[in-house]
């Protein structure tokens, strides 16, 4: 497989992603990015000069010279008194350690834990996302909570860089106020799961004005366009992906989620996106959790839980066995085998009175899943069911979007974009099509972060995901225009409908950045008021009534002050929001007074919190 998937290119399957224009800059000294990963993680960075002059000289961490990985497993190891200990290999190393010596019991240790922030559901009022007081288990079931576990983690990777910086003796080591930092997250997630890792990144002492959130999709095609990209279909014909007019879709394969996103070429370098950002949880990660299914569909789920508990040293091992032979499996593998602990075979025997082999062979696995000595091997039949499952997903999406839009050039980013298997999934389900890759694709989100924290505006603009709106009252003419009573609330004897949806942008709407959208005007409800708070609120639908409907959730809210009162409810606040960047900023503009209030608002901690708005909308008073 090596000769079809090389790790350098031959001239024939090298793009021309050459550009002659002098990169715009931001004013930071230095730009580090962090890539907090699901299993994998990483921080690099590079100086301002050095991005004038060569904009890949970005220099990325070993995090282990052994292996010369430039990423590192997410795992965070905690003491009794819940302070870090270790990360990473480091932390897997010393919680083997302790197991082995069954002294782990008064540690907590967390692995793959960024997955807590995804979570899929029709009725986004139920989802159960983290928030500021939300708490997370560990690989025992023991409690932390959730935004001590993310800054610890993003804090020790700032500390990292910070010790780096000072053993090159680089005086951006000294101020830490000259650094942009640049957080990555899939382009999927919603508004909320943002802002927690904002949240998570400033309790680290990352101070919000230097802080950028980038989405990993997007950070990962800056860094293609810099870098030769390696061909998986076979063909001579020579093709430039970057070039202006050109559509493309990029798929960032992770450990926890693919992240899909379709751009446009503009010109000056600068790209649009065309289709709001979309995928699922197919990532590499759930070809593991396959593989534990089908362990626990042989000796049991409780027996399952219970080895894991007692003999978590070999359960990790397990774990790290399956992270490498994965990669190298294929979709003409006959066969993939990995070593069983000893272990799980002597607990088998004691709980089930038989062993591990009879098990297998009272399974359904029967004829695809044998057992020789310390070897559980795969038969190709499970091997394709094994990968499938996840590959069907993600071709199934793709499709799905390729027939809406003009694609023909697909560009594979991601850790789990570098597995044959999918590549050769890939190249059977889209022959015509230009699938292309870059060499160390794992690290293409990394390095592009870096690229982004420089360069921001090389996004031109994006679609919205979802409908954004704030939550007011609407005077009522006549009761019978209200079918529902109960939304009727009477203030100083005039009549509201509550819980109206006022909407500002509409789902699919192309948001150009640091553009303002539509803007609305808004009086306020009681003559004495001196400022209105609006809850800001989206939805899935195009076109909400309501702030409580299925499909809407609570975002956060902010306050407009009004404090000359002479004109009463006649004064008039105007509202628009701005999407610059990749979270959203609010102006609220006070009009007698002409008083802008601009700011990225509030994270709500209570998105249930009863909150009018205050305010009605013009046309209603």
């Amino acid at each position: 497989m090596a000769e079809k998937y090389p790790q350098s290119q031959t001239d024939d399957q090298k793009f021309d992603t050459k550009t002659t224009e002098k990169p715009r800059c931001s004013p930071n000294l230095l730009v580090a990015a962090i890539d907090f990963g699901t299993a994998y993680s990483g921080y690099a960075y590079s100086s301002r000069v050095d991005f004038v002059n060569d904009p890949l000289n970005i220099k990325a961490h070993k995090w282990s010279q052994s292996l010369k990985s430039h990423k590192t497993p997410t795992c965070a190891l905690f003491n009794k008194d819940k302070k870090l200990v270790a990360f990473g290999y480091e932390a897997e190393k010393q919680f083997t350690e302790l197991t082995d010596d069954d002294k782990h019991q008064d540690y907590y240790y967390f692995q793959r834990f960024k997955m807590n922030l995804f979570t899929e559901s029709e009725d986004r009022r139920k989802k159960k996302g983290l928030t500021i007081k939300s708490m997370i288990r560990d690989i025992k079931g023991d409690e932390m909570p959730a935004i001590d576990v993310f800054s610890a983690a993003i804090n020790y990777m700032k500390d990292c860089l910070f010790k780096e910086l000072k053993e090159e003796n680089d005086e951006n080591a000294e101020e830490a106020e000259s650094i942009r930092w640049v957080l990555t997250v899939p382009a999927i997630w919603d508004d909320d799961a943002k802002q927690f890792m904002r949240k998570a990144a400033e309790k680290a002492g990352i101070r919000k004005e230097c802080l950028t959130i980038a989405f990993e999709p997007e950070a990962a095609s800056m860094y293609c366009k810099r870098i030769p990209l390696v061909r998986l279909n076979d063909t001579s014909e020579e093709f430039e992906i970057f070039k202006p007019g050109n559509q493309y879709l990029i798929l960032d394969a992770g450990g926890g989620t693919v992240d899909i996103a379709i751009h446009k070429v503009l010109e000056g370098e600068r790209v649009k996106e065309l289709h709001k950002a979309s995928g699922g949880a197919w990532g590499g990660t759930y070809v593991d959790d396959k593989f534990f299914e089908i362990l626990e569909e042989i000796i049991g789920k409780k027996e399952l839980e219970n080895y894991k508990i007692k003999c978590l040293s070999d359960y990790i091992e397990l774990h790290q066995n399956l992270e490498i032979k994965k990669r190298d499996v294929t979709t003409t593998s006959t066969e993939v085998s990995f070593k069983i602990p000893p272990q799980l075979k002597q607990r088998c025997k004691s709980s089930k009175k038989c062993s591990f082999e009879e098990l297998i062979s009272k399974s359904k696995y029967v004829g695809v899943l044998t057992c020789k000595r310390d070897k559980l091997e795969f038969k190709e039949s499970l091997i394709k069911e094994w990968f499938s499952v996840v590959c069907e997903s993600i071709v199934k999406h793709v499709k799905d979007l390729i027939q809406k839009h003009n694609i023909e050039i697909i560009l594979m980013v991601g850790g789990f974009s570098e597995s044959i298997f999918l590549h050769e999934t890939m190249v059977k389900n889209f022959p015509n099509k230009h699938i292309v890759v870059p060499n160390q694709a794992g690290l293409a989100v990394l390095k592009g972060a870096v690229l982004f924290g420089h360069d921001p505006q090389v996004i031109a603009s994006r679609v919205a995901k979802v409908t954004y709106g704030v939550n007011t009252l609407s005077k009522i003419q006549d009761d019978r225009d209200v079918p529902d009573k109960s939304r009727i609330r009477m203030i100083k004897e005039v009549k509201y409908e509550k819980d109206v949806f006022s909407k500002h942008v509409t789902k699919g709407d192309d948001l150009v950045i640091d553009e303002a959208q539509e803007e609305k005007t808004y009086f306020p409800i009681y003559p004495e008021q001196k400022s209105v708070q609006f809850s800001v609120y989206t939805s899935t639908k195009e076109d909400p009534k309501y702030v409580d409907e299925d499909g809407c959730k609570k975002l956060g809210h902010f306050t407009v002050d009004i404090p000359d009162t002479t004109d009463g409810t006649e004064r008039k606040v105007h509202v628009r929001f701005i999407f610059g960047g990749t979270e959203i900023k609010v102006q609220g503009v006070d009009e007698k007074t002409g008083n802008v209030n601009e700011r990225t608002f509030e994270w709500s901690e209570n998105a249930e919190e009863e909150c009018f708005g205050m305010a009605v909308e013009m046309g209603e008073s």
